[in-house]
Formats: structure tokens, C-alpha cells, sequence
């Protein structure tokens, strides 16, 4: 099953020769993508991820030490690094500032990319405008029908969370962000959403998009020469002799309800053997709470763009509160009373069933090796 979409709205700071060049990108096996809908949990998971590789290189150079304490490592993870902003080593892929033409990555990304060992981006683009490919491909390829398409190598992984949170942490986002300030009312906000004319397009489409992947959670093997072995050497396979799979789906809501669970699928899917136990529990895991990241604030308030009215980026990292958005709220007695916008759920509800998302969600990944898939694809857009 292919499926088209429509062309994707873009920010202010994106230009459609940056579009060509990410789809255009050389992928290397050792490539992280984090990817999701704006406002699904991008920054925590960077966080989380950027944290994991540091830990492990840091503990991979310490393992390489001999006893006169000569490292035996390569230049690439010898030494402990930390970053100041998660953006250092994981940039938004596809912004203009971080490419230096329509083929080459700014100086800038690519330095810190070297210093980290490999390269991490994050990216709202859909699965179809990601580059697949290993080697250059000459010829420009079209988004469309290529939700499918297998990558030749690298790890991507995608975040979900529920739809009506995302569309309220949007809504505040983008009321706040300098650049393409929206200024229009929520209920205005929440009909542009469900049209897709909010930058990054229609989130069910973005969903829709990545399940297609999901669906055929393998690599291309078919290139000459193609492996999945990483740029120093190291097999990108998971550990435990695992199935060795492009994709890691992630569930804001999981993350919420079992934090712990979900590094450890992570630590799993990027084959990072070198982390001690003790030092993830005791340092690690607390550091990706969200009164520890709040306390940071410095790392993630995102540096691409401005921000209006002293905002904070990182706002309240709860579930549910955008149902709180889609109440009208009044003030009788002193308390506070509650009572569903009709209006705007039966509109939401209609766009889910107009869209046909629960069917073609259902049909994309209708094999029964797909069902946990299925699940947190399709509990995003439960109320």
C-alpha cells in the first residue's frame, strides 16, 4: 500500500532546497534520526538519546584503558564530551542554517557530528521526505508512494503522542514562537490543524506516513555492498542477537508511565553495551525527569528561533492537558466547572472518521507481527 500526501507546509526557516537536500542525504549506518510530529516529546527524547551516547562513549574509552593509562580507543570516542545545548549534537535537520548548500551540511553541524563520532539529527519531516539511501542518488526522487521505501542503513526513531495534547502544545508553541507568530484564537488553531495548513502539515498524515514503515521494519539489502555496520567498525545490530530493525517506535505516554522501560528499549535498539547499570540508575534515568530537565532549561529552549513574552518551552510535560483545552472553563462560587466543547470534539472526531485514519492504520499494519505497532498508532487520537 503507497499513499500520497499533500505537500507539507514549512517554517519561515526552511526552504524547499533544504527539503531536496535532507531526502537527498548519504546516510552512514551509525545515522540516528529522532523523529515526530512537532510537539510529541522531540526534546526529551534527544535528551535521552544524546545522554545514552555520551554515557556509553565515555565508558566504551574508560573499558579501552590499560593499566599505565594509555587509551586504546579511537580518536572518535576517546574522552568525555557533554554538551551545552541538545541541539550541539543533534541539530534540526531541516532548517536552512544547518546546511551549507543543497548537498552539504553546515561546517558548523558537521564539526560537531565529527566530535561526537556520528551524526544525529532531529526532524519533523514524514518518514517519505527522509533520504533512504546510502550511497548519493543523482536523480531527485519524489516523496510520493514512498512511505514504504527501506533505508540502506541507520536508526531512526519515531515518537507518537496523543493528538489532542499535541495540538494544545502546539497551539501555545506557536502563539509564542518569533518567527511565524500564530495569532488567531485556538479554536481558529485547532480547524488550521485538522486542514494541515499549520507548518509541518496534517499530523494524521505524518502518523499514516511512519506506519507504512513500521510495516516493512527492515533494511534494503539489496545494494551492493550495503551492511549495517557502523562508520568505525562496529555492527549496529541489536544486542542479543536480535533482529537487527531501522525503526524504534516510542509513545509519549509510555515515557510518562515507564520511563525506565523505555531507555532500556533504546539502550537496546542502539546496541549501547557499555553504560554500568548503577550509573543508569543512580545518574542517568533522574536526569530525564521533567523537573530535572525544567531545572536546565538552557539545554532545550530551542535556539532556532525566538520566543515572545518570556516563554518557556519546556511548559508542563503532563498527559491530558489538552483535553483542559478543549473545555469551556468558567468560574461559578469560587470553583471552577467543566464542560465539553461539543463543538470542537465532534469536529475532531469527524476529521479522525473523515480521514479514515483507525482504517488505513489498520490495513498498513494488519499483520499480526504489527499488533503493538497498531496499538500506540492507533490510541493517539482516543480522547
Amino acid at each position: 500500500m503507497t499513499t500520497s500526501f499533500t505537500p507539507m507546509p514549512l517554517l519561515p526557516i526552511t526552504s524547499p532546497s533544504t527539503i531536496s537536500a535532507c531526502r537527498n542525504l548519504s546516510l552512514r549506518p551509525s545515522d540516528i534520526f529522532i523523529c515526530s510530529y512537532p510537539k510529541s516529546g522531540t526534546t526529551w527524547t534527544q535528551h535521552i538519546v544524546l545522554t545514552l551516547l555520551l554515557a556509553d562513549r565515555k565508558y566504551k574509552a574508560a573499558a579501552c584503558t590499560d593499566d599505565d593509562g594509555n587509551s586504546n580507543a579511537s580518536d572518535s570516542t576517546d574522552g568525555d564530551i557533554a554538551y551545552n545545548h541538545v541541539s550541539d549534537y543533534a541539530p534540526f535537520f531541516e532548517i536552512d542554517a544547518h546546511w551549507q548548500d543543497t548537498r552539504v551540511l553546515a561546517e558548523s553541524v558537521r564539526k560537531n557530528h565529527d566530535r561526537l563520532g556520528r551524526r544525529v539529527f532531529n526532524t519533523h519531516l514524514r518518514w517519505d521526505m527522509l533520504p533512504k539511501k546510502r550511497e548519493a542518488c543523482n536523480d531527485t526522487q519524489s516523496a510520493d508512494g514512498n512511505d514504504k521505501e527501506r533505508p540502506h542503513c541507520g536508526k531512526f526513531i519515531y515518537v507518537t503522542r496523543n493528538q489532542i495534547d499535541v495540538v494544545a502544545s502546539f497551539y501555545h508553541h506557536l502563539s509564542n514562537q518569533r518567527e511565524g507568530t500564530y495569532t488567531d484564537t485556538f479554536e481558529t488553531f485547532f480547524q488550521d490543524w485538522m486542514d494541515g495548513k499549520i507548518p509541518f502539515g496534517s499530523s494524521l498524515h505524518h502518523l499514516i506516513s511512519f506506519a507504512g514503515a513500521f510495516a516493512d521494519n527492515s533494511y534494503d539489502t539489496t545494494s551492493d555492498g550495503n551492511d549495517n555496520t557502523d562508520d568505525s567498525g562496529d555492527s549496529s545490530s541489536t544486542s542479543g542477537g536480535g533482529i537487527d530493525q531501522p525503526l524504534l517506535l516510542l509513545s509519549y505516554e509510555k515515557m510518562k508511565s515507564n520511563l525506565r522501560n523505555e531507555v532500556l528499549r533504546i539502550i537496546s535498539f542502539l546496541n549501547l553495551t557499555h553504560i554500568p547499570s548503577h550509573v543508569l540508575e543512580d545518574e542517568i534515568l533522574p536526569s530525564f525527569e521533567f523537573s530535572s530537565m525544567k531545572n536546565n532549561i538552557e539545554k532545550f529552549q530551542p535556539k532556532s528561533v525566538g520566543w515572545l513574552n518570556g516563554f518557556q518551552f519546556l511548559r508542563k510535560g503532563v498527559t491530558g492537558d489538552g483535553k483542559k483545552l478543549m473545555l469551556n472553563r468558567s468560574t461559578i462560587d469560587g470553583g471552577d466547572e467543566e464542560k465539553e466543547s461539543s463543538e470542537l470534539m465532534h469536529a475532531y472526531t469527524d476529521w479522525v472518521e473523515r480521514e479514515e485514519y483507525r482504517s488505513k492504520i489498520s490495513n498498513v499494519l494488519q499483520d499480526d507481527s504489527n499488533e503493538d505497532c497498531k496499538e500506540v498508532f492507533l490510541s493517539v487520537v482516543g480522547e
